[in-house]
């Protein structure tokens, strides 16, 4: 039976219709990836607490960076400020790009390169930024993406739904629908988080990753990609900021690496929201009309969806000891 207020776990009935992916990314063909994944994973379920030293090696394994580029290839994407394309590559020969590549990380002379901002539009009207990374980019990203992906999957909360193998939006909506339906709630609140890619604070963010991560190489290679410096061009100027690193802030809407980045972040948000007893606070205020306990809005977005609301003002936030 479900828990209280949880509603059913839709990811099992996910799994009857859909096998799970083992990583927070596509599907890895390469059965010597899908073992490295498979022990990835089992060791962190197994081991909360275990922190992982050697993991710049698995990035660089040939059948990793391999895999990378084929996701890259069939995720396309525009060049990045480079200017390179998978054609060219494919003219270079794509094994002697990626061993090139290969060699270039295993000696440590690996530098990401600065990232293409684009504008794209959003249905309000306004202008969303991409942090477009070159394909060099992208396949080393891609390749840390597959290593770290069943680590951290292993620790991402239940009502997390965005960004993850296995779990989409249409599974939150349908959470939604459960606790109207069968819970019998009134009141379903729509919430959205105001530039979260880009207002990401660094210093927490790192501490998310190396609370499982210990490889000191993997570490700062994630800290150059968050602070690689963006290029922005128009018909008559190009102009190279340093916003990221400057601001100590944000990690690029465009690079592979970044949704499981943000994913890490907003768990530790939820973390702190039950441990500082925001929500215990709201379940309280709610029951101050005399008519019992009832599901605050707050609330139910933080037990079903994973969102949050604040109060309206700094008087209203409960204290440490709440």
């Amino acid at each position: 039976m479900p828990a209280e207020g949880r509603g059913p776990d839709l990811r099992q009935a996910r799994k009857v219709t859909r096998p799970r992916r083992l990583a927070d990314g596509p599907a890895t063909p390469l059965e010597t990836v899908r073992k490295l994944q498979t022990s990835l994973q089992a060791k962190a379920k197994a081991e909360p607490a275990f922190r992982f030293y050697a993991l710049w090696d698995k990035v660089c394994r040939a059948d990793v960076l391999e895999e990378a580029y084929r996701a890259c290839r069939r995720n396309d994407g525009a060049p990045g400020c480079d200017g390179m394309t998978f054609d060219q590559i494919a003219t270079h020969g794509q094994d002697r790009w990626l061993e090139e590549l290969r060699q270039e990380l295993r000696d440590g002379d690996y530098r990401p390169q600065p990232l293409l901002r684009v504008w794209i539009p959003k249905s309000n009207g306004g202008q969303r930024p991409l942090g477009i990374p070159c394909i060099r980019d992208r396949v080393v990203e891609m390749a840390a993406l597959l290593v770290l992906g069943p680590i951290f999957e292993a620790d991402l909360l239940r009502n997390q739904y965005g960004f993850r193998p296995g779990i989409d939006a249409k599974m939150a909506v349908r959470q939604a629908f459960w606790q109207v339906s069968d819970r019998g709630r009134s009141e379903v609140v729509d919430a959205d988080l105001s530039d979260y890619f880009s207002s990401i604070p660094h210093g927490p963010l790192m501490r998310c990753v190396s609370r499982r991560v210990a490889d000191g190489t993997l570490l700062s290679v994630i800290k150059r990609w968050l602070t690689a410096p963006v290029i922005e061009r128009d018909q008559r100027t190009t102009r190279r900021t340093t916003e990221a690193k400057d601001r100590h802030r944000g990690t690029p809407q465009g690079s592979p690496i970044s949704p499981l980045l943000a994913n890490l972040y907003f768990r530790r948000f939820l973390l702190a929201w039950e441990r500082f007893g925001h929500r215990r606070w709201l379940v309280r205020r709610s029951g101050q009309a005399g008519t019992g306990y009832r599901q605050y809005p707050d609330e139910y977005l933080y037990e079903t969806l994973g969102l949050f609301a604040l109060p309206r003002s700094r008087a209203d936030l409960p204290s440490a000891k709440a």
